[in-house]
C-alpha cells in the first residue's frame, strides 16, 4: 500500500477511536471504522424497524425461576403469546395436568376478557422493549473492544449527562458491560450488563436494587432478517418500602424456532400447541451462564417445533 494510503487508514482509525488491533485487521469493513456512537444508532434503527414489522414464531421455552423449572411451547400471534405447559421440574405433565392445560386454552378462546388482557400484556411487553432499545444511543458511552468473527464487541457504561425519564430507565441506565453486534446485519447479537451501583427509588425510601445484579441476553437470526431472543438470564436483588425483599432470579432458553403465518389467530395457535411434542429433550439451562441448546435454531421446517 502506498505511504499515503497507510497514513489515511491510520488517521481514520485514530479519529474513530478504534483500537490498534481493530485497525490492524487485514480487511476492515467501513462499519468497523465508523464511530461506535453511529454504529449504535444504526443498530437501534434496525432493531426498532424490525420491532414494528416482525414475523411471528412458535418455539420451546425452558425457564428456571428460583427452584422451579418449566418447559412450555409458545406461539406468537397478533393477539398475544399463547403457551402450553409441557414439563415441570423435569417431569412431563400427568394426564390430568394435560387435560387442565387443554381446559385453560379452551377457556381463553371463549373469554374476551382474557383475550383483551393477553393483548394488553403483549403490547405492554412490546412497548417496554422499544423503550429500552431507544435508550441505547443517548444513555451510554461506548468504546470498541475487539472483533469476534463477524461480530464487533463494544464496552458500554452509563452516560453521566443522560437523565433517565422513568424508574425503568434508571435501572437499565445503572448498568455497564459488553454488547456484541452482528456487522453484516447491524443487529444486536448479545448484551451483558451489571449494576455498577445501587439504584435507589425515592432517595432509597421507596426501594433499592443492589449493586452487582447481572443481565445477559443472547439473540439469534432464526430466519433471514428475523432475530429472536435465545437466552435471557436476570439476577437482581433488592428491597422495596417496608424492607420487603425483591428479586429477579431467572434463567431462560428458547429453542426450535418455527415461523408461523402472520394472520394466525388464537384458535390456530391452540391447534399448534396441542400437537407439540418434545423431540430429543428440552433445552438445558446452565445456571449463571449462557445456556446450551441442541440442534439448529435456524431451521424453519413446518413439521418441527420471545424481549421478542
Amino acid at each position: 500500500m502506498p505511504m499515503r494510503g497507510i497514513l489515511t487508514l491510520a488517521a481514520i482509525a485514530l479519529t474513530c477511536g478504534v483500537p490498534a488491533a481493530l485497525a490492524a485487521d487485514p480487511s476492515p469493513s467501513p462499519e468497523q471504522l465508523m464511530p461506535p456512537e453511529q454504529l449504535i444508532k444504526d443498530v437501534v434503527f434496525n432493531e426498532l424497524s424490525d420491532h414494528q414489522h416482525h414475523a411471528f414464531f412458535e418455539y420451546l421455552d425452558c425457564k428456571r425461576i428460583g427452584q422451579q423449572t418449566l418447559v412450555k411451547a409458545e406461539v406468537e400471534t397478533r393477539g398475544g403469546r399463547v403457551n402450553r405447559m409441557l414439563e415441570q421440574d423435569g417431569h412431563p405433565l400427568t394426564d390430568e395436568e394435560q387435560r387442565e392445560e387443554s381446559r385453560r386454552l379452551q377457556n381463553l378462546l371463549h373469554d374476551t376478557g382474557q383475550q383483551q388482557k393477553l393483548q394488553r400484556d403483549y403490547q405492554g411487553d412490546e412497548d417496554r422493549i422499544a423503550r429500552i432499545i431507544g435508550l441505547l444511543p443517548d444513555g451510554f458511552l461506548y468504546r470498541y473492544d475487539g472483533i469476534e468473527g463477524g461480530e464487533i464487541r463494544l464496552k458500554y457504561q452509563p452516560n453521566p449527562s443522560f437523565r433517565p425519564p422513568t424508574y425503568e430507565a434508571r435501572v437499565f441506565h445503572g448498568m455497564a458491560g459488553t454488547l456484541w453486534i452482528d456487522l453484516r446485519e447491524k443487529r444486536l447479537r448479545r448484551l451483558q450488563g451489571q449494576l455498577i451501583a445501587n439504584v435507589d427509588f425515592g432517595y432509597g425510601l421507596l426501594g433499592r436494587l443492589d449493586k452487582g445484579g447481572t443481565f445477559d441476553m443472547e439473540r439469534l437470526e432464526v430466519t433471514t432478517g428475523n432475530w429472536k431472543t435465545r437466552v435471557l438470564n436476570v439476577h437482581i436483588s433488592g428491597h422495596v418500602i417496608l424492607l420487603k425483599n425483591i428479586g429477579k432470579d431467572q434463567d431462560e432458553v428458547r429453542s426450535d424456532f418455527r415461523q408461523v403465518p402472520s394472520n394466525l389467530d388464537l384458535q390456530g395457535a391452540e391447534v399448534m400447541l396441542n400437537q407439540v411434542q418434545i423431540h430429543g429433550g428440552p433445552p438445558v439451562i446452565q445456571t449463571g451462564a449462557a445456556a446450551s441448546l441442541g440442534g439448529d435454531d435456524r431451521s424453519n421446517s413446518p413439521d418441527g417445533l420471545a424481549f421478542k
